[in-house]
């Protein structure tokens, strides 16, 4: 969408994915977090309150992330800020839904900025990730 196509409050579906043991081994091989609460079952077992592996924070924001190519899509000039709230752990298994909000639109001399509000929730309607987003978008083209 582009940045005229936008309204305050308007609400638009994100993505939908499942976070698996495989996104949780590649992402932390691929940034180096290995730690036993995402590797490790005897150690979640032993020291964490849901006794079982979760995904990483940061893992669970790149699933919620795709939403804004959703509600963007190629209107989409850049990715500015971003801001997280985790609030509940992601289990292997768990799948999670993104709904966004426009909640803030601000035109600029080249590009729009566009603060979006999305939150993500798992397949039980807990929500595990709260965010807030500003991207720049584009201006429709002029006709003529």
């Amino acid at each position: 969408m582009y940045f005229e196509e936008l309204e305050v409050g308007l609400k638009l579906p994100g993505t939908s994915m499942t976070a698996t043991e495989a996104h949780v081994v590649l992402y932390g091989s691929l940034v180096g977090d290995l730690h036993a609460m995402h590797f490790n079952e005897l150690w979640c077992q032993e020291n964490t309150p849901w006794k079982t592996r979760i995904a990483h924070g940061m893992l669970t924001a790149s699933l919620a992330c795709p939403s804004i190519v959703a509600v963007l899509g190629d209107e989409a000039a850049t990715h500015l800020s971003e801001e997280f709230t985790f609030k509940a752990p992601v289990f292997f298994g768990d799948t999670i839904v993104t709904e966004v909000e426009v909640i803030e639109l601000t035109p600029k001399k080249n590009w729009g900025l566009v603060k979006m509000k999305y939150i993500s929730k798992n397949q039980k309607g807990e929500v595990v990730l709260e965010a807030i987003s500003t991207c720049g978008a584009r201006y429709k083209p002029k006709s003529g």
